[in-house]
């Protein structure tokens, strides 16, 4: 279903962020699994290949082993996966590898420490010295680059051929970063400091005319109304009134939720629902929150019914979600809305594809800043010299869609 959303948005000929058209000859354009992947010989030699042609290299492991609001496993098997990613590396040998996860990728396993005695960004920053790359990570927050909404992220840096020591290399990173979250709310007309609040965000996905939605009959959606805030024009892509956005479908909530949610309105001052008011009201839910239109919104995760929309008593759409997470509304989602029970661990639902991505905006702004970082280092000038191969770039993301 992921790879589906990537196909339509970015590898399709009519896909509105056309990109990748460089793709492999020897590279089935589908998804597949770095494990298999590496496990070929054969792809190993076509990866090995590629050596002194590929600028960037970036991946978005899973982070349910690393993630605070998770589990938190260090002897989760997903753990692993980045260090296949940079298996990847080491047959391609990038010029920058970028690897993006939770805030607790940089934190060591404690209660559940496994065989890892580091933090995975550590472990993962010693074994690109071994590959000779300087590394180093810093924590991002998404709402500095104009994302309505507060979501910590860890960025791992590490650049071939370099001279700098780590910590050089990150303070230029840090600055670089910096520069480039103010260019990039510039170029989207967004404040220069003032954070993206949720009702600018969504204000033009409610108050419309009620119509089917167009992909689940069953389900109602809304079209837009106007767009007031420089956020949601710059979302809306040129979208217009009456028009009906895409994955814009209202859950059918039963009589129960909907006393819940009304109640929750009408008693409950915005943000995080106390954990008192749902045992009164008896849901089984541990989080619930309240938007607060005035404000940002707490970490988006996988589960819309985690948010109940600040004036009508239901939650959150999938399209009110990647609004959240700054997706514009011509990046199209596909697949099943939601998922549950066991399917969840081999299917990635729309609500997925948008809880567990790099928000668009934050990658504009760390895309931005590698390449300032490029120039600074002159290898711009060293991909200039060897123009023999095109640069390309190369997508390894578990679970990361990003345009």
């Amino acid at each position: 279903m992921a790879f589906e959303t990537l196909l339509q948005n970015f590898l399709s000929p009519s896909a509105p962020y056309a990109s990748f058209a460089a793709w492999p000859d020897w590279l089935p354009k589908t998804n597949h699994d770095i494990v298999a992947l590496l496990g070929d010989k054969s792809n190993r030699e076509h990866l090995q290949s590629l050596r002194g042609s590929v600028t960037l290299m970036a991946g978005g492991p899973p982070c349910q082993g690393f993630s605070v609001g998770g589990r938190r496993d260090g002897a989760d098997k997903r753990n692993s996966l980045v260090f296949q990613m940079l298996d990847m590396v080491d047959l391609v040998r990038p010029r920058v590898v970028l690897i993006e996860n939770v805030e607790g990728i940089a934190r060591r396993f404690v209660a559940k420490p496994g065989e890892m005695s580091l933090s995975i960004a550590d472990a993962v920053i010693e074994r690109l010295a071994d590959l000779g790359y300087v590394g180093a990570f810093h924590v991002l927050n998404a709402n500095d680059f104009g994302v309505p909404q507060g979501r910590k992220r860890v960025v791992i840096i590490g650049v071939s051929n370099c001279d700098w020591d780590p910590d050089t290399l990150k303070n230029s990173f840090v600055a670089t970063l910096q520069e480039s979250a103010l260019e990039v709310r510039r170029h989207w007309g967004l404040h220069p400091s003032k954070d993206t609040t949720a009702e600018e965000a969504i204000h033009d996905l409610h108050g419309g005319d009620r119509v089917p939605c167009p992909d689940s009959i069953k389900f109602s959606s809304a079209k837009y109304s106007s767009a007031k805030s420089a956020y949601a024009k710059a979302m809306r892509r040129g979208k217009k009134v009456g028009s009906i956005p895409d994955s814009h479908r209202f859950s059918n909530h039963g009589e129960r939720i909907r006393t819940l949610y009304d109640l929750a309105h009408a008693t409950q001052p915005p943000g995080r629902l106390s954990k008192a008011f749902l045992l009164e009201n008896k849901t089984k839910k541990d989080k619930k929150v309240l938007i607060d239109p005035k404000t940002i919104v707490s970490t988006v995760t996988t589960h819309p019914d985690e948010f109940i929309h600040y004036i009508e008593p239901r939650n959150i759409t999938v399209r009110e979600m990647a609004r959240f997470q700054s997706f514009p509304d011509d990046f199209h989602f596909f697949g099943r809305y939601t998922i549950n029970g066991p399917r969840r661990k081999y299917d990635v639902a729309r609500c997925s594809q948008v809880g567990n991505a790099v928000p668009p905006l934050m990658a504009q702004g760390i895309g931005l800043a590698v390449k300032k970082l490029l120039s600074t280092l002159g290898m711009d000038k060293d991909v200039i010299k060897t123009k023999t191969k095109k640069p390309k770039s190369v997508m390894t993301s578990a679970e990361a869609v990003t345009p």
